[in-house]
């Protein structure tokens, strides 16, 4: 969502009630659901009755951005207000101003960092922290995966979504991380391909469940596989290749499988893209792989690259994977090991 306000809505502003505006959509922000909220922003072509602020059909909900920007005013005025100590808000005050401020403009440092301000003051107990923690998690999340393109690949919201994920640990409460990477990284990845910020997320969560934190690691098998199912379907994104590549340089015994599989799929589906090719390469150096891997590579290579034309950009992706490979080969026998830091780019 563009910032910019058009002609149309800066004179619309001029009218209306930036209070009521605020207090219906700070309200379903802030709402107790059991499911993560998908949020919608609306333009001008669709118009509500007058005095509705927004839409909602269960866990989906619809903001003409008309209506965002009157919330936005009366909330960010708020802040304002209460940063400069002129005025006491309680913390529910606050949270509902900082929660709108944040769906208006996700880079909004100053509304973040009042949330986690907010946090940190009022954890009490691990019992009564959970429930706190749970909220601002729902809500976090909920802007992550909906529809809202800046929202998804936002650097303030990930670093906030990473600090909350510090602060579970702090108080002992256990995450599930592959129910984290299915339901917030790989939908927010799906919305905005070759997400960043997202699969950096990714790696994260699982560089702190195997932190040895007392709480239990996630579980191989369900995270290697809903992780490939990902790759699979998204097979030109090469920030979620990488993230696979990731797992298996931390999970080695799952190498050989993938390899498998993944040149089982490339050769019935004609996968003739740089992405792929890019992991199967970096795996094949990486990654402790049989020799059964090495065939089935050669083989799927030719198969497919028969089919292609001279200058074809198929057949130079083919070509550079099987150079490079010839290449650096040569590396893992001179050290008897596979290659490690080769050109490993993480998008």
């Amino acid at each position: 969502m563009s910032r910019a306000l058009d002609k149309g809505i800066k004179e619309a502003l001029k009218d209306g009630n930036h209070e009521k505006a605020f207090g219906d959509i700070s309200a379903v922000l802030t709402q107790a659901s059991g499911s993560l909220l998908e949020i919608e922003l609306l333009g001008r072509s669709h118009v509500l009755e007058p005095g509705t602020s927004f839409l909602q059909d269960g866990n989906a909900v619809a903001i003409p951005k008309l209506r965002l920007v009157q919330a936005f005013i009366y909330a960010r005025q708020t802040l304002l207000r209460y940063l400069q100590a002129n005025e006491n808000y309680s913390d529910r005050d606050i949270r509902e101003a900082t929660a709108v401020i944040l769906l208006m403009d996700p880079e909004h440092l100053t509304a973040a960092n009042t949330r986690k301000r907010l946090l940190t003051s009022s954890l009490p107990g691990p019992a009564k922290a959970a429930k706190i923690l749970l909220d601002e998690k729902f809500f976090i999340d909920s802007l992550l995966t909906s529809r809202l393109h800046r929202h998804t690949k936002s650097p303030i919201l990930w670093s906030h979504r990473r600090w909350l994920t510090e602060q579970f640990q702090r108080v002992g409460i256990a995450t599930d991380t592959a129910e984290d990477l299915r339901s917030v990284v790989f939908v927010a990845a799906e919305r905005h391909p070759r997400n960043y910020y997202a699969w950096c997320h990714a790696r994260h969560l699982i560089n702190s469940a195997d932190r040895g934190n007392d709480q239990p690691g996630p579980d191989v098998s369900t995270v290697m596989a809903d992780t490939k199912r990902w790759c699979y379907s998204h097979h030109d994104d090469v920030s979620g290749w990488m993230f696979l590549l990731f797992l298996l340089r931390r999970w080695p015994q799952e190498a050989s499988s993938t390899v498998t599989e993944t040149l089982k799929l490339a050769e019935s589906f004609h996968w003739r893209n740089e992405s792929v090719w890019y992991f199967i390469r970096n795996t094949m150096l990486g990654v402790q792989v049989t020799r059964q891997q090495d065939d089935q590579f050669q083989y799927v290579w030719q198969a497919l690259r028969k089919d292609t034309q001279d200058n074809s950009q198929g057949r130079k992706v083919l070509d550079e994977a099987s150079r490079y490979i010839e290449i650096y080969s040569r590396e893992c026998k001179a050290f008897a090991g596979p290659v490690e830091g080769y050109d490993i780019r993480e998008t």
